[in-house]
Formats: C-alpha cells, sequence, structure tokens
C-alpha cells in the first residue's frame, strides 16, 4: 500500500469475450474505493464519468465525452487488452491529466484492465510511476505499478505476461472449439425439418406436400407466396410459417448441389430418408426411436446439410467461418446405418469432408438469405424475385 492522501481516480475496461458490463465492474469496486476514502488513503472520488457513457445510451463522441468532468475514465466494452493502449481513448485521456498534477494514484479492479501486456503498457505510462511517483494500482490484486513494496513491478510484469500468454491460449482453443462445431453442423439451435417422432406440433410434416400446394397458389408479382394463411392452414400453422416455408424451398430450388439435383430436391430426399429411418427401428413409438442413439447420431451428422443444403457463410460469430463458404456432405451419399454408428463421421466415415472456401465480402453480399445465418426482419442475403 501507498504512503499518505492521493488524488485518485478509477480506470475502468472489459475486453472482448469477457461476460459482464464495465458498469457492473464499476459497482463491484465502489465499495473498496470508498473504504480507501474513509482509511485517509485516497481524497473524495467523482463518480461522474469520462469517455464511453456507462449505461451505453449515447454513442461514444471523443470531442464530448473527453472533456467531461469526472474521475472515473471508461473505456466500455470490447477494448481488448490485446490492443495498443495508445488506442483506448479514455486511458489516454486519463494519462494526460496525469501529467497535468491531477491525480496520484489510478484504481482498477485489477491490473490487466490497464493492459495484458506490461511492455505495451510502459510505452505510454512508464515515466508517470519511474520518474514522477505516480500509482497504477489493482485493487483485487493489492499491488500496482510505482508502489513502494520492492519487487513488485517484476511481480506484476511476470505475472501479466504470462497471463496474458495463457488468455490468448484460452482464446484460440475457445476459437479452435467454435470452428470445429461447423464440421458437425452445430451452427443454429433449430432444425428446419420436423421429423417424426421429434414431439413438435408438425412432426414427420410432408414438406413434399406443402411444396405441392403452394405451387399451386402461386407467387404474387413480387414474388411472394399467394395466399399464405390458407397453405398454412393446411399444415396448422400461419401465414408466417407458410411465407418463410416457401421463400426458403423457392431459394434452395435455385441452387443446383449436382449436375442433375438442386439443393431442394436433396434436402426433401434427406428429409424422407431420415423419417423413415426413424420408423424402422425396433422401438414401439416413434418418439422413442427419435430419442435412440442411433437416430440422435444421424440427425446430428445430417445437422448441417438439413439447415444449409444450398451451403452458408456463418456470421461475424465466427472468426474465421466468416470468411468462408461451407458445404455440409449430403447424407444420403453414404449410408444412414454408417452414420448411425458414430459421433465423429469426419474421423471415421471415408470421404466425410465439410467443404470451406474463402469468400470475399462482396460474393457473401452477394448469397441467397438462406445462405446465410441472418437475424431479425428480412435478414441478410438476396432475395429470389
Amino acid at each position: 500500500m501507498w504512503k499518505g492522501k492521493k488524488k485518485a481516480a478509477i480506470y475502468l475496461r472489459r475486453s472482448k469475450g469477457e461476460g459482464g458490463t464495465t458498469k457492473a465492474q464499476f459497482e463491484r469496486i465502489k465499495k473498496m474505493v470508498r473504504d480507501l476514502e474513509k482509511k485517509g488513503k485516497i481524497n473524495k472520488v467523482d463518480y461522474s464519468i469520462v469517455g464511453k457513457d456507462i449505461n451505453k445510451e449515447e454513442r461514444f463522441k471523443a470531442s464530448r465525452d473527453l472533456i467531461k468532468k469526472g474521475d472515473v475514465f471508461n473505456d466500455g466494452e470490447g477494448a481488448s487488452a490485446f490492443d495498443s493502449a495508445r488506442d483506448r481513448p479514455a486511458l489516454n485521456e486519463l494519462l494526460k491529466r496525469m501529467r497535468d498534477g491531477e491525480y496520484d494514484i489510478v484504481l482498477a479492479e485489477t491490473l490487466d484492465r490497464y493492459s495484458r501486456d506490461p511492455l505495451d503498457f510502459g510505452l505510454v505510462a512508464l515515466d508517470l510511476w519511474r520518474r514522477d511517483g505516480k500509482i497504477f494500482y489493482g485493487l483485487k490484486d493489492g499491488r500496482g505499478y510505482g508502489t513502494a513494496e520492492p519487487f513488485n513491478e517484476a511481480i506484476i510484469t511476470t505475472a501479466l505476461m504470462w497471463g496474458g500468454e495463457s488468455k490468448k491460449q484460452e482464446g484460440t482453443k475457445a476459437t479452435n472449439a467454435l470452428e470445429a462445431k461447423i464440421d458437425r453442423g452445430f451452427i443454429t439451435s433449430r432444425m428446419k425439418a420436423e421429423f417424426a417422432g421429434g414431439g413438435t406440433k408438425n412432426a414427420g410434416l410432408d414438406y413434399r406436400r406443402f411444396w405441392k400446394i403452394a405451387q399451386a397458389y402461386g407467387e404474387s408479382p413480387e414474388g411472394r407466396l399467394n395466399s399464405p394463411s390458407k397453405v398454412g392452414s393446411e399444415f396448422g400453422r400461419d401465414h408466417t410459417w407458410a411465407s418463410n416455408t416457401y421463400e426458403m424451398f423457392k431459394q434452395w430450388a435455385s441452387v443446383k448441389i449436382s449436375k442433375d439435383m438442386n439443393a431442394l430436391d436433396a434436402w426433401f430426399n434427406t428429409v424422407d430418408a431420415i423419417n423413415a429411418f426413424i420408423r424402422e427401428q425396433p422401438a414401439k413409438y416413434d418418439k422413442v426411436a427419435y430419442k435412440s442413439e442411433p437416430v440422435q447420431n444421424v440427425l446430428s451428422n445430417s445437422n448441417g446439410f438439413i439447415n444449409y443444403p444450398a451451403g452458408f457463410s456463418p456470421s461475424d460469430k465466427y472468426p474465421v467461418a466468416k470468411n468462408q463458404f461451407i458445404q455440409f456432405p449430403y447424407p444420403l451419399d453414404f449410408s444412414l446405418e454408417e452414420l448411425s454408428m458414430t459421433k465423429k463421421p469426419n474421423e471415421t466415415i471415408q470421404g466425410w469432408v465439410v467443404n470451406r472456401e474463402s469468400i470475399t465480402p462482396q460474393e457473401k453480399e452477394m448469397l441467397l438469405k438462406y445462405q446465410t445465418q441472418f437475424r431479425g426482419k428480412g435478414g441478410k442475403g438476396k432475395r429470389l424475385v
């Protein structure tokens, strides 16, 4: 701990990939800061915010938000500890004010809030603690740069360097796990087919019949299904389901996945084959067969194709795959019996390969809606007219 009473500021930052908010971070450390005030270790802190709005009600504007009065400097969410400290606006405003004599000490929840790279942090702040006697303190660490305790700086540097490498490795492992899920087809929580025994209202729905009825009703000049309420009612569903399913099928029908077959026909074939496989199981009821390990293996291994038979390019959630166009194996190129006996077809079934090809942002914009992981109304991707 330091000697004497210090003029203190607070620094807040939340890294990319971390949970929570800087507001929650602020609330966690307030008690510790107030205890320091009561003990006479720091002057009374002005809890007004400089930098990014802690309530996220206003967009950050440097010319306005960095000149505010207050002792709490917030760089907000997504300010990575591996990015250069020189690129963090609130931190740099804080350092400027320290050099102007406004503060003697900065308090953060932990030392890695300043940076996980002590060498990079040293480039922007070394003079402050080595020459000017300023302190950068981690409240939960119980130590800081610039304190009088011997070896503190060496301990901090070693801990952060190794901790930073560990965080990088964790990030790499998480990325690899996320990408591996794509190879298994785990890219959406809801299948685009309701299979026999699945427990849904329309389990085992005859999708070929839906397509035949929808085509008979035709479409508007804008390319939308006519009378979607009537079509939906044939299957106990509403107009939105009918319209969306028609648009999805129409797009899949426009994409060839082989010389003599489009994505929709391949999808129909796959759904029919899996329903037949479920009904052929020795279980007395479809719902029991559906939950059996062989059926669940077939569904898991076919999941990618069932959801994206025309291929797709993932969302920005996937750091590598977002720049790729991905096509899943056609399940009926293999034996469903074979697929039912493995959880890792890429390792156990010869020829089972998820194809990934690089794609440019311009090419991604040209994909159809149902070749993307769109969100909300309309979504990304083109509609067919």
